[in-house]
């Protein structure tokens, strides 16, 4: 597992507890893996703080699941 990746799975647990969000399917939409709107809502700004970006509204259109959201971290950093 790549360190972003680890990452921003640490965030998503830390920001759901107690609750553990089901990320066996990396493709499936946060939404659907016992994510609230909420909880999503303090991710993407958890993630924007510990990678010292903004998401535009317009990028979190296509940031769903795990695995985009792993994906379009990787370019803002590699960028």
């Amino acid at each position: 597992m790549n360190d972003i990746r680890a990452t921003v799975i640490k965030i998503i647990y830390d920001v759901c507890r107690p609750e553990q969000p089901d990320l066996s399917n990396p493709d499936r939409p946060l939404l659907g893996a016992h994510v609230d709107s909420l909880d999503f809502a303090s991710i993407l700004m958890a993630i924007e703080d510990k990678f010292s970006f903004q998401i535009s509204e317009k990028d979190m259109e296509g940031i769903a699941s795990l695995n985009a959201l792993v994906a379009y971290v990787e370019r803002r950093t590699i960028a």
